[in-house]
């Protein structure tokens, strides 16, 4: 285990399905796609010049590169033994893989030799205790102390939303919901829900290659256009897009696809959010009704305040609000949270 003895640094970490972020105490906040990619053979080391590579830089030569993606539903694929590798099946780098995004996650903080770290950890809000224990495992060479708490609950927590809030954080990998009441969470506070930006991506990108049948379309590019064009009702118009069929740009208006494959997310959102709602102390239902906020990437999938609040109608109004910052909400949650916690709690972990 790392011990430092020096300045105190307190690190939030945000480890994402899609994106990793990290907030530090010495106003650092950076963040990278959770992707890891090792040159396929001598020319794409050539050309690439790097050993190991990260984050865009995959997502733009991913031609060149063996690559992976170590976070699945939000939590980290493989657990490391105590030797360096877990026998997995395949090539041993799917599970190095989890250790070197990490790793360089942790670097991008800039920390100096010496420094005495403590980071917490985002996860799912209903994340298993061995999913916990991975990440403790992973990261302690890395700092001197690691927490883990549930994601959505560090959204609440960074913006100040201790009392009656629901927090319905829409990241890649699950879809999490924490409601706050004035203390720590527990289960039944929370969900986790496995429909999210992936499945939306994943049916986007079948729907668009039954539409396009003559042009071979990544998944890549269509989560591109997700990302710039998602929406659900009541939302409505034209969104054309150019494809090179055979060779020749063509234009296809692919805002029913997009918009089916986004409102998938829907009814298991939904039907969570009621329930949280309805099993809410009753005096205080209204002001939780009127205080839902959406954190995470999906976030930003336009129309969906207007759906949440449709939907909760029946029992009187209902406001919705997106957080300001969704790369960060989360990675600011956990670094306020590091500084908050007193010296005591830290000394057991």
């Amino acid at each position: 285990t790392r011990q430092g003895n020096g300045k105190p640094l307190s690190l939030g970490i945000d480890l994402g399905t899609a994106n990793s972020t990290v907030a530090t105490s010495t106003d650092i906040t950076r963040t990278v796609p959770s992707v890891v990619g090792w040159p396929k053979d001598l020319v794409a080391f050539k050309f690439l010049q790097k050993p190991i590579v990260f984050g865009e830089e995959c997502i733009r030569n991913r031609m060149s590169l063996d690559i992976f993606y170590p976070l699945d539903k939000g939590v980290l694929k493989y657990r490391p033994d105590s030797s360096g590798y877990d026998d997995v099946p395949g090539d041993n780098r799917e599970v190095a893989a989890v250790e070197e995004l990490v790793r360089h996650v942790v670097d991008l903080a800039e920390i100096r030799s010496g420094d005495a770290v403590r980071a917490v950890v985002g996860s799912p809000a209903v994340a298993g205790a061995s999913d916990k224990q991975t990440l403790i495992e992973v990261m302690q060479n890395l700092v001197d102390s690691v927490m883990v708490v549930s994601e959505p609950f560090l959204v609440a927590y960074g913006l100040g939303l201790y009392n009656n809030a629901l927090v319905v954080d829409i990241g890649a990998g699950t879809l999490d919901l924490c409601r706050m009441h004035g203390t720590i969470p527990d289960e039944s506070d929370q969900r986790t829900l496995y429909h999210a930006g992936n499945s939306i991506d994943e049916n986007f990108h079948s729907l668009l290659q039954e539409k396009v049948k003559d042009s071979p379309i990544s998944l890549h590019f269509a989560r591109s256009i997700k990302e710039r064009y998602a929406f659900v009702s009541p939302i409505t118009e034209g969104i054309s897009i150019e494809f090179q069929v055979e060779g020749k740009p063509v234009l296809y208006n692919i805002a029913d696809e997009l918009k089916e494959a986004c409102e998938g997310i829907l009814p298991d959102m939904l039907e969570a959010i009621r329930e949280l709602f309805t099993t809410f102390e009753p005096e205080f239902q209204d002001e939780l009704r009127n205080n839902i906020i959406l954190a995470g990437g999906g976030s930003q999938i336009r129309g969906l305040p207007e759906v949440i609040e449709a939907n909760l109608a029946e029992f009187g109004p209902a406001r919705v609000s997106r957080v300001d910052d969704p790369i960060y909400a989360g990675a600011l949650g956990a670094l306020k949270l590091a500084q908050d916690m007193p010296p005591s709690e830290w000394e057991n972990v």
